[in-house]
């Protein structure tokens, strides 16, 4: 279920189109269309051979403007204006509310994008379901690019298409073909944004937010998540003081991957934090998460040429085995809040990193 998804192929189509679709259309309706098609050919199962009996695509006028609508079943599971100014889509919660609380999936991220997390006034599925929404067709792509939304659209599409289709009388052919070819066009070969550069991170930090209306869950505990974001937060911000005594600046994200915190240090070697907050019980599961998390991080910034020294900050690690694990894979573990550890921790490889040359990371002391 969180493995990349395939878009549906070109051809065959499930309607024919013409090679003039986007004729008349400007740079947003034309990517509205794209972001149209392309949910059409990554969520809903046997796309091709189903349109019309098990899902449509239609042009609609709700009174704020053209509305492009995908209809799975009995279900209304994505809305985009041709104006570009919103996306709505309706996903599977459960995927989403486990990502929450393992920490993979970022609210406070979702929230500094404009991305809310609202009810759902719809009865299908009414329990198992959630309705988010988005400011542009730029932020609704990068949302349906987190494998636990994909996941979770692809999820509810899947139980919808096995459901009844009332709507087959209001299918449109030309409808669908034209969003078909946009999304070949447009989006299925688009990479995400590069971003990063001279200060060694993409954006300010801008703290942590708890949404006042969390999805409501059995499986959710929100006093526990509001808890956790507050101590990540506070981590974070006391590493932000720390990096700025030493005359750092530090951000979030690196070319659009999403670490925690990153920085340049004097002599401009880049740094990835991961910031982990530990409950009463789940220390070793927030720090088997947190080493995943700045491993993977490292990877996926490797690939695109960047070398970058990883950090796992967590309050306290009670295993006197942490910091050999995170040794052994050039992890530098910081425990607490205190700045005379950090200093010591940190400045063995602000003065002994070397960037190898397959582009790994060795350190001038193995216990760093």
């Amino acid at each position: 279920m969180f493995a990349d998804p395939e878009p549906a192929p070109l051809d065959p189509s499930p309607a024919a189109f013409d090679g003039d679709w986007a004729d008349g259309l400007d740079e947003r309706q034309r990517a509205a269309w794209a972001l149209a098609g392309w949910v059409a050919r990554m969520t809903v199962p046997e796309a091709a051979p189903t349109a019309g009996t098990h899902w449509l695509l239609s042009r609609v006028n709700d009174g704020h403007g053209p509305l492009l609508r995908l209809t799975v079943g009995v279900l209304e599971s994505l809305g985009v204006y041709e104006s570009g100014e919103e996306v709505w889509l309706r996903v599977a919660g459960a995927p989403i509310v486990l990502a929450m609380e393992a920490g993979a999936a970022d609210l406070e991220e979702w929230g500094r994008r404009g991305i809310d997390v609202g009810d759902d006034r719809t009865k299908t599925f009414a329990e198992e379901k959630l309705f988010l929404t988005c400011p542009d067709i730029d932020t609704a792509l990068w949302l349906l690019r987190q494998p636990p939304v994909m996941a979770g659209a692809r999820m509810l599409n899947a139980w919808a298409a096995a459901g009844p289709f009332p709507f087959a009388s209001r299918y449109r052919p030309e409808v669908v073909g034209r969003a078909w070819r946009a999304a070949e066009n447009l989006l299925v070969d688009a990479a995400p944004g590069e971003t990063g550069g001279e200060r060694g991170f993409d954006r300010e930090y801008a703290g942590s937010a708890v949404p006042v209306d969390l999805p409501a869950q059995r499986s959710f505990d929100a006093d526990a998540y509001r808890a956790g974001v507050s101590e990540h937060d506070r981590l974070c911000r006391a590493l932000i003081d720390h990096l700025a005594a030493e005359g750092i600046r530090a951000g979030a994200g690196l070319h659009d991957v999403l670490v925690d915190l990153a920085w340049l240090d004097a002599d401009g070697r880049q740094f990835i934090a991961e910031v982990k907050s530990v409950a009463e019980g789940n220390e070793l599961e927030q720090l088997r998460l947190g080493l995943g998390q700045v491993l993977e991080y490292r990877h996926r910034l490797a690939t695109r040429g960047i070398v970058a020294t990883p950090v796992l900050v967590v309050p306290r690690c009670t295993d006197r085995a942490w910091p050999a694990i995170c040794g052994d894979n050039r992890v530098i573990l910081l425990q607490g809040e205190g700045t005379p550890n950090w200093t010591a921790d940190l400045r063995p490889v602000v003065v002994g990193v070397a960037n190898t040359a397959d582009g790994d990371v060795s350190l001038g002391r193995d216990n760093a």
